[in-house]
């Protein structure tokens, strides 16, 4: 039990370092790399709109509505569901959700990283850029007064009221196209893995909790779509940043939840090995000493006991 819990600290404090590193990437690396643009280029002069899907918005749908998915759904499988748990009452629940949640959490940590740190390498300008910034060359000319023949602006100043610090070159990827693909594709994926592997009452997932996974999970698909979408609409982002950032989303969902499946599978692995040696231990003590037996078995087996019945003559039933 000791080198499980080992394995697994080991596994998640990388990730919260790695999180904690996407908060303060600007503050390391500095600002985004700064890009010319050519004067001419329409793509830039978009007028600078709301956001229709805001921050808090954001991350609503693509990180606390899946975490509260996972919660619910494994409170409800640790009532109806007939397959063994990781451990009885609350300890198994508790178990089954980190095995279940801690590697959403991973795929989020990694997920922030990587898009940050492409928003600071990359330095692409926004489609509302021009709007914002309002840029004058170094010598004090606008785009307007600038040669025919030499319209690409190099170095510049931002003079503009509405100028948004660096966020203006941080449009790829688009960060809410990918943190949305992430967490829905997840719980979608997570469903799916859940309507799969757990056994239940076999009238309830056929009638009621498949189809209504299949339900949410086409709905994760369109919400995810319609928030990546908005950000072309909002003249925040163009159509490759949105694409570069579902595909990210998309690519960390699918991996850490492969991961989740193979973690879930190995922990589970090792607690049932665990269990049927201390079983057989307790049965041989119970051979040799009923009493002592009985006690040792308890004792080893406080989170999964299993469905047995031990006389002071031997074992008469045992079954996991």
């Amino acid at each position: 039990m000791r080198s499980i819990f080992l394995k697994q600290i080991a596994i998640i404090l990388p990730f919260v370092i790695i999180l904690w590193l996407s908060f303060n990437l600007e503050a390391m690396l500095g600002s985004p790399r700064r890009r010319g643009f050519d004067c001419k280029d329409a793509s830039i002069r978009q007028p600078y709109l709301a956001d229709t899907i805001n921050t808090r918005t954001l991350y609503l749908l693509g990180l606390y509505l899946p975490l509260i998915c996972i919660i619910l759904n494994e409170l409800l499988f640790s009532r109806i569901s007939n397959q063994q748990r990781s451990a009885p009452g609350l300890k198994g629940y508790l178990v089954d959700l980190y095995l279940a949640a801690m590697p959403f959490f991973c795929g989020f940590a990694s997920e922030r990283f990587i898009k940050n740190l492409l928003k600071l390498t990359v330095g692409r300008l926004r489609p509302h850029s021009y709007t914002l910034c309002q840029p004058i060359s170094l010598e004090g000319l606008t785009c307007n007064e600038l040669p025919e023949n030499s319209p690409f602006m190099l170095e510049y100043t931002c003079t503009g009221t509405m100028h948004l610090s660096s966020s203006i070159y941080k449009s790829f990827p688009s960060g809410h196209s990918s943190l949305s693909f992430y967490g829905l594709i997840y719980l979608a994926l997570y469903l799916r893995g859940c309507s799969r592997h757990i056994k239940g009452d076999p009238g309830f997932m056929a009638t009621i909790y498949r189809p209504s996974v299949i339900l949410l999970q086409l709905l994760c698909l369109c919400v995810a779509a319609m928030v990546a979408i908005s950000r072309v609409f909002d003249f925040k982002h163009f159509w490759s940043d949105i694409l570069a950032g579902a595909l990210l989303g998309s690519i960390v969902a699918l991996a850490f939840f492969r991961y989740s499946e193979e973690n879930a599978k190995e922990v589970k692995g090792i607690l049932e090995n665990n269990f049927e040696e201390n079983a057989e231990k307790s049965i041989r003590e119970t051979l040799k000493d009923p009493e002592a037996g009985i006690t040792s078995f308890m004792q080893n087996n406080k989170q999964q006991q299993p469905e047995c019945c031990i006389t002071m003559h031997g074992v008469e039933e045992f079954s996991l």
